[in-house]
C-alpha cells in the first residue's frame, strides 16, 4: 500500500485541504494515474491524468506551483510533503 490508503477501502486519503481538490477534480472526471513518493520534495505524490479543471482557493500552507516542465508535470498544489499534481 502507498501513501495513506486507508486499508482494506482503497481509498486514497490526503490532507484536508488537498483531499479537497482532489475530490473536486474525480467528481469532474479526473483520474489518478500514479499513487507515489518524489523524495525528498513528496513523502505522497498524487498524479493526475488531466489538468486541474478549476482554480482552487489556497488553504493555509497550501502553495500552488505551475511547474510546466514536460519530465515532470503541469501543475501542483503542495501542503507540507504531500503533493497533488496534474500532467501536461
Amino acid at each position: 500500500m502507498r501513501g495513506n490508503e486507508e486499508k482494506g477501502r482503497g481509498h486514497l486519503v490526503m490532507t484536508p485541504p488537498l483531499q479537497t481538490i482532489l475530490e473536486a477534480e474525480l467528481a469532474r472526471g479526473n483520474t489518478i494515474v500514479e499513487i507515489s513518493e518524489w523524495p525528498p520534495h513528496c513523502r505522497l505524490l498524487v498524479m493526475l491524468a488531466q489538468q486541474f479543471h478549476s482554480s482552487y482557493p489556497l488553504a493555509e500552507g497550501v502553495e500552488f506551483r505551475e511547474i510546466g516542465d514536460p519530465h515532470y508535470w503541469k501543475a501542483e498544489y503542495v501542503l507540507a510533503d504531500e503533493c497533488l499534481a496534474c500532467r501536461l
